[in-house]
Order: C-alpha cells, then structure tokens, then sequence
C-alpha cells in the first residue's frame, strides 16, 4: 500500500508531465501514453483520464488538477504501477519531432518553404 502523501506526489507529477505531453506532443501521444500507463485498469478508467483533454478551454493547471485524482485512483487500485508513473514524473514525456526537407505536404513536421495558411481569408 502506497502512503497517501507519495501517491500524491506522484499522481501530481505524472499528471503535469502528461499534461505537458499533450500540449507538446499532441491529443494522440496523450492518449497513447495514459493507455500504456493505465493498462492494469479498465478501458473505462482510460476513457475517463483521456476525457480529461475534452475541455479545450480549460488551462494546463485545470487538466492537470482534474487528472491528479484519476490517477490517485489508479494507484490506490493497483500500487504496482507506482513506479511507471514515478519515472515519467521525474524523466518527462518523450515527444519526437520531425523535419522535413523539399517539397510535398509534410504532417507531423516542419516545412521549410512556402506555406500559407489563412483560414476564411481570400486566398493568396
């Protein structure tokens, strides 16, 4: 059994990085992750911590906070899974980014050379 105070930590630093992660990384490294880490609970329990992200004018500290008891949650259930959610807190989230070269529409990345976006504008 986890002590209150270090499931707390915990919880408060996996869900600040994971937060983070979702706002450098994006909606799917978000969902990807809390599924790897949440793999002992039930997909419902996924669902609720990925639903988290649904409120999209909600600031990173309010995800943040409404994920902290998910989490807590999940530790009390299965304390085993303390030490995944301990390294991500300390190590932060692992977010790859690409650059792309030449010519072609290039998802995912950078594009060096003309790119243009003007949404509901007169096209240029």
């Amino acid at each position: 059994m986890l002590s209150a105070e270090f499931a707390s930590d915990v919880a408060s630093g996996a869900a600040g990085t994971l937060i983070g992660g979702a706002v450098t990384g994006g909606a799917n490294w978000f969902r990807m992750k809390v599924r790897e880490l949440v793999r002992r609970g039930t997909t419902t329990e996924q669902d609720a911590m990925i639903a988290v992200l649904d409120d999209e004018n909600a600031t990173p500290e309010e995800l943040t906070h409404r994920l902290i008891p998910l989490i807590e949650a999940h530790l009390d259930e299965y304390p085993e899974a303390s030490s995944e959610f301990k390294t991500l807190a300390l190590t932060g989230p692992t977010v790859y980014n690409q650059t792309n070269r030449g010519s072609g529409v290039f998802i995912g990345g950078n594009n060096h050379g003309g790119l243009t976006i003007n949404p509901g504008g007169p096209a240029s």
